[in-house]
């Protein structure tokens, strides 16, 4: 049996159909959560925050020693520049340069480490979290669950819709 034009538009029509019936028949549920409103409301984010403000501090102090001996460094430079041959204060600008950039690497390095540790600290608390929201979103039975904001800003709206916000239900299963 050959197929015309026809024959194969029809055939094409009738699974289209088809599949939009499927479709229609199989109803998505939605659910969204707030990622930053659960994290709040957990008492050991205060208690990483507080860890990483320590470190913030211990860095700061470290860094604000080393800042306040390279002004000094600099300062002497510029007292005793006019006493210095060309090539002295060459290789006391060289040196200087050095020690500078050193500064500003060790001041990144803490950045770094800063938020590498807020990461290390953060890792079990998200996966909580992302367990409880895939524990409630099992229980009411949710084919997909959307964060109501990104790092961005960006919103997600639902209009009228907060009986799809499970925020609060896992929070409360944090809890």
């Amino acid at each position: 049996m050959q197929f015309d034009m026809k024959n194969k538009l029809f055939v094409l029509f009738l699974l289209a159909g088809l599949f939009l019936v499927q479709q229609a028949n199989a109803q998505t549920t939605i659910g969204f959560t707030n990622p930053a409103k659960v994290l709040n409301q957990l008492p050991e984010v205060q208690e990483v925050d507080q860890q990483i403000q320590k470190l913030i501090t211990e860095k700061d102090e470290e860094l604000a020693a080393k800042a306040s001996n390279l002004q000094e460094m600099f300062s002497e430079y510029e007292n005793a520049r006019a006493s210095m041959t060309e090539e002295q204060r060459t290789a006391r600008e060289d040196e200087l340069m050095e020690l500078n950039q050193q500064f500003q690497t060790e001041r990144e390095n803490g950045l770094k480490e800063v938020q590498q540790r807020r990461r290390e600290l953060m890792a079990p608390i998200i996966q909580r979290m992302n367990t409880a929201m895939e524990e409630v979103a099992a229980e009411m039975n949710l084919d997909l669950v959307l964060n109501e904001g990104t790092s961005y800003g960006d919103s997600i709206i639902f209009y009228g819709k907060d009986k799809l916000d499970i925020t609060d239900k896992i929070i409360a299963k944090l809890q």
